[in-house]
């Protein structure tokens, strides 16, 4: 009797996966092509870690995001809601560019869920003076759709960019 219900479950496991049984759907308005593209951040010559890059056109009804690594590198996702792929559609953007730094105090959820609410109010006070306090290394006005001055062509063929943080007035 037991031999029956294993056969029975390997024959649903298998109607399960060829039925595509818990993949996720392609949106219809998804991109139908995307291309490798990576940008990498520096600031005096070194790699800016943990910058969000967002690449923003008219009309999109997709969304292209990626976070720089330790290197410094973006490599991007396009994504409606919770359909995502690697890649992104070539086109030209403009590029929205955010970088919050972390600050030496700061402290894992596990470590702050360990300690009083008035622990936590003031180490949340501490990281965000240390913040505060910290060179900022992407202009504000990169963060920004209305004034961000960085337009970024994806080619055909994709590809990688290099963008160095400099005065932001100077930035072409």
């Amino acid at each position: 009797m037991k031999r029956v219900y294993l056969v029975m479950a390997i024959c649903v496991a298998i109607c399960l996966v060829v039925s595509g049984c818990g993949m996720k759907k392609i949106p219809a308005n998804f991109p139908s092509k995307l291309v490798q593209f990576s940008v990498k951040l520096t600031h005096k010559d070194s790699p800016v870690t943990g910058a969000a890059v967002s690449l923003v056109a008219d009309g999109l009804s997709y969304s292209v995001i990626a976070y720089t690594d330790s290197s410094g590198v973006a490599q991007f996702e396009t994504s409606i809601n919770t359909f995502s792929k690697p890649g992104v559609p070539p086109a030209t953007y403009k590029a929205i560019i955010t970088h919050s730094p972390k600050a030496p105090s700061e402290l894992s959820n596990e470590q702050l869920g360990k300690m009083t609410m008035e622990e936590v109010n003031a180490n949340r006070a501490k990281v965000e003076a240390e913040i505060a306090a910290m060179p900022k290394i992407v202009p504000d006005d990169w963060g920004n759709i209305e004034s961000t001055p960085i337009k970024i062509t994806i080619p055909e063929s994709g590809g990688n960019k290099t963008i160095e943080i400099t005065d932001p007035k100077t930035f072409q």
